[in-house]
């Protein structure tokens, strides 16, 4: 008799375990209630910070980061680390600008050779860290400091004013019939969506956390773990390209300083959102709330006059308090 208790509670459906356990097993829980609580408490102290007009502009600017947390999300999930996001995105804009400026090129030919540029990084980086052997946090720190004195070296330490040669691509920051939210804005909030449904749904899933969680036991199974991590390594570094040329249109310069910083707030965004340095782990839609967050927090902090460097504090004591609460969340699922 005790034998089938046991049996029958071993198999107990997951929808008949207590409420508690079936709330804390949702991994961007943690994450979603501080957004809830830190827009409750910006909007409490300053009005106008659920103003609509606030919102946008709290959106369009954390777009930027947002497209390279978006890449960095699958990387970090597969295992691996890219600390290149911000010289990437100096380089490319760098290439756009100098190919629109120096040498007449069209738009679309311009933005083809930057994010050519981005993919060449990519590759570098797999290359070093899956033939080389190189842990990725010391290949991409490595590659972080030749990509950024490349960008330096392309725009000679100066700065291009390319704002009347970039038409076309201005139209993505102008507002859609959405809400008046920006084109970009609209179109990052459908990828990360859709990230999120294939990584719920499709074999990307499994095969990411698969990788990030045992690569032996990933590869006795078949998957191509240098392929997959190779394409995670481009995927990142295009989208940190993609993010450095819009900045180029937002701004109407390019120079050497775009994405300058990025680094820390990416990996932030990526963690806070329930990734994990180890990998295995995270979801698309964790790091969406991630950026969330990180963005109600710097508007809050400057709508309250609170000097900028206040906010690595915060943002330092919100990371604590996330993985605190991981920690936490993963205890008491097992008892």
């Amino acid at each position: 008799m005790a034998i089938d208790q046991v049996s029958v509670s071993a198999s107990e459906p997951v929808y008949s375990q207590p409420f508690y356990k079936r709330l804390l097993s949702v991994p961007e829980l943690g994450v979603f209630v501080a957004v809830v609580v830190f827009f409750a408490i910006f909007t409490v102290t300053n009005k106008s910070m659920a103003g609509s007009d606030n919102l946008i502009r709290m959106a369009l600017q954390g777009s930027f980061l947002g497209l390279a947390a978006f890449g960095m999300g699958f990387l970090m999930i597969a295992g691996e680390i890219d600390l290149s996001s911000g010289a990437t995105a100096a380089l490319s804009a760098a290439v756009a600008g100098v190919m629109l400026m120096n040498f007449g090129w069209p738009e679309w030919a311009s933005y083809g050779a930057a994010l050519a540029a981005a993919v060449l990084v990519g590759l570098l980086n797999a290359f070093i860290t899956l033939k080389i052997r190189m842990p990725s946090f010391f290949a991409t720190l490595g590659t972080s400091f030749l990509v950024s004195g490349l960008a330096i070296w392309i725009l000679k330490g100066t700065w291009l004013y390319v704002a009347e040669q970039i038409p076309t691509l201005a139209k993505i920051l102008t507002p859609s019939p959405i809400f008046t939210l920006p084109w970009l804005v609209v179109a990052l909030l459908i990828a990360y969506l859709a990230g999120d449904f294939l990584m719920r749904t499709s074999r990307l899933g499994s095969i990411l956390t698969a990788i990030g969680g045992n690569r032996r036991a990933a590869e006795i199974v078949g998957i191509n773990v240098p392929l997959v991590k190779t394409l995670c390594f481009v995927f990142v570094s295009v989208c940190c390209g993609m993010a450095g040329i819009l900045v180029v249109a937002y701004s109407g310069t390019t120079d050497a300083t775009i994405g300058e910083g990025w680094l820390l707030w990416v990996i932030a965004i990526v963690i806070i959102g329930g990734g994990s340095l180890q990998g295995g782990t995270g979801s698309i839609i964790g790091v969406m709330l991630g950026l969330i967050l990180i963005q109600i927090i710097r508007m809050g902090l400057l709508a309250a006059n609170i000097q900028t460097n206040a906010q690595g504090i915060v943002v330092g004591l919100i990371l604590l308090a996330a993985a605190t609460f991981d920690v936490i969340r993963r205890r008491s699922l097992q008892y």
